[in-house]
């Protein structure tokens, strides 16, 4: 029983550096929608595999939360993140970290981070 509990909590914490690196590299939305998605494939499962009922409502509702994910998806990210060019050149930080391996910090100012980003 101990070393199934111990087992246990090492899964977690190693599963736990995932959620933050998702955080730290894809920012809180793209956490929030990935945990989202992966509840509703376990709801999915639990419904295929094993015969678990869901009524009406809650279908309505599972319909409703990936509709809401789709259109944020679709429409969201647009409005959201401008090209370097309409940000009068400046360069997206969550961007730069994931080309540089988080080379470019978020105090640099925006000619540091135009050179790090030069190809070589």
């Amino acid at each position: 029983m101990i070393k199934q509990c111990v087992i246990s909590c090492l899964a977690w914490i190693y599963l736990q550096n995932f959620i933050f690196l998702t955080v730290t590299y894809f920012g809180p939305l793209t956490c929030s929608i990935i945990t989202t998605t992966r509840k509703f494939f376990t709801i999915l499962g639990s419904v295929l595999i094993f015969r678990h009922p869901l009524t009406t409502l809650q279908w309505t509702g599972t319909v409703l939360v990936f509709a809401g994910l789709s259109l944020d998806s679709a429409f969201g990210k647009a409005s959201k993140h401008k090209t370097a060019s309409e940000n009068n050149g400046d360069v997206d930080v969550r961007s730069d970290m994931m080309m540089n391996n988080g080379l470019v910090f978020e105090g640099d100012t925006h000619q540091q981070k135009r050179e790090k980003l030069k190809p070589l």
